[in-house]
């Protein structure tokens, strides 16, 4: 399982899709992630629009990305959210952590 990853100008974008649920997915996310991080790039775009299910596990991926891009003064943002992604977003306040890219 790998995810798409794109650099355009300064940012890094993260295509996941699939349910972000399992080791699998949360390893290859973190493949992805350093991909992207390894080239320099500070700014990474998530686009969780192919994710249906998602649980603490791919949470916990995700904020693990975040600490480890805030560390570096960098910033970790998603894609509009929708459906069940959006609502576990707000509800767990991750929508206040993470802003939208357009």
């Amino acid at each position: 399982m790998d995810y798409q990853t794109e650099i355009v100008g300064n940012k890094g974008y993260i295509k996941i899709d699939g349910d972000l649920d399992s080791e699998q997915s949360g390893e290859a996310l973190r493949k992805a992630f350093n991909q992207v991080y390894d080239q320099g790039k500070r700014t990474i775009i998530l686009d969780l629009s192919g994710v249906q299910i998602i649980n603490s596990y791919g949470i916990g991926k995700i904020l693990m990305c975040y600490k480890r891009l805030k560390a570096d003064n960098g910033a970790l943002m998603v894609k509009p959210l929708q459906g069940f992604v959006k609502e576990t977003f707000e509800l767990l306040m991750l929508d206040k952590l993470l802003p939208q890219d357009q």
